[in-house]
């Protein structure tokens, strides 16, 4: 078994200002989350949306934590991307519940287009001294 492995959550906007939940459990056969990254398909919905997200009902953002400090563009490393947790803070995966709310924060009078939400979770088990990680 690999060493890594990245779980996708998605959920659908479809009207502006519109609150979807993110709710999943992680895969049992990964220790821990070691980061997380938020993919949205335009670099304007980041701004004004907010994210809440809950991990085995231990608080990991707060209601109205923005989404655009989970944010980077395209000229950014794919290992860089993501909100890394620090060493010493353990978020245990092996089948955690997870719960989140996404807001889009996009104003009205823009034009709107439905679009998905996509929670990108990093998870990892811990390798044995001999291995190499991956």
């Amino acid at each position: 078994m690999k060493n890594t492995k990245y779980q996708l959550i998605k959920a659908k906007v479809n009207v502006v200002g519109e609150t979807v939940k993110l709710v999943a459990d992680t895969d049992k056969q990964y220790e821990r989350i070691a980061g997380l990254y938020v993919s949205l398909p335009k670099d304007e919905l980041y701004y004004g949306s907010t994210l809440e997200l809950k991990i085995a009902d231990k608080e990991i953002f707060p209601e109205g934590f923005e989404a655009k400090m989970l944010a980077c563009n395209q000229a950014v490393n794919p290992n860089e991307r993501f909100f890394y947790f620090d060493i010493d803070e353990h978020i245990e995966a092996a089948g955690s519940h997870i719960e989140g709310k996404f807001t889009d924060g996009r104003f009205p009078f823009n034009p709107f287009e439905a679009y998905q939400v996509i929670l990108y979770l990093k998870l990892k088990n811990n390798p044995k001294k001999d291995e190499c990680t991956q």
